[in-house]
């Protein structure tokens, strides 16, 4: 599960908030946390980490984008002294965890064929026709005699799912591995960057002297 404490206590002290009374003290840090909120939403959107560098692409080389519906999960809980970003169903935030901090998975073949199958007569991903290429995949040439090895639009165009994965077990019949690690790697988007932590700080100050 993804949650993420915002640092209120320091700041309540530092800020003087704790001579204000409970509801005042709720209610700044609700917006503190609303705007945690809206920052991360907007790096999901900009698929963008805490470093507002762009997030790594997808491996298939797609470029749909990702995680678009974490956003709508994201939620924040308050009490008089401090504010927590978390997601309201627990699934979805150890999804979001995966994801915020990448992980490393054991795949097994069957694990691979077995999913990829179940819709047999779609032609194969992107992904799929690399794997058949760098296998050593070869069609007959159209003219002449001899065989050539395809481009990968003509085999996205062409070549089922269930084709391609039966042609890639023969011709990984003799090297194909029964388990390899799989790389998520880590997309963050929950969190405060130096700069979002000064304007929430400012933010907290700012209401403080409104509300008195």
């Amino acid at each position: 599960m993804l949650n993420l404490g915002i640092a209120t206590d320091n700041a309540l002290k530092q800020l003087d908030l704790l001579t204000l009374d409970a509801n005042k003290r709720r209610r700044i840090l609700r917006g503190a946390g609303r705007k945690v909120r809206r920052d991360t939403k907007a790096r999901l959107k900009g698929q963008k980490g805490l470093s507002g560098i762009n997030w790594q692409g997808r491996s298939d080389g797609r470029k749909k984008r990702m995680l678009k519906k974490l956003g709508k999960g994201v939620q924040v809980h308050t009490t008089p002294n401090n504010a927590k970003v978390t997601f309201g169903n627990q699934r979805v935030g150890q999804i979001a965890r995966v994801h915020q901090e990448g992980i490393t998975l054991e795949k097994q073949a069957s694990e691979s064929t077995s999913s990829n199958q179940q819709n047999a007569e779609d032609l194969v991903s992107r992904s799929l026709a690399k794997d058949l290429r760098d296998s050593g995949y070869k069609i007959r040439k159209k003219r002449g005699k001899g065989w050539k090895s395809p481009s990968l639009k003509w085999i996205t165009e062409n070549v089922t799912k269930g084709q391609g994965w039966l042609v890639l077990r023969i011709l990984q019949s003799r090297t194909r591995k029964k388990r390899w690690n799989m790389a998520l790697p880590a997309r963050s988007f929950m969190g405060q960057n130096s700069n979002e932590q000064t304007q929430l700080k400012n933010y907290m100050l700012d209401e403080a002297f409104r509300l008195r």
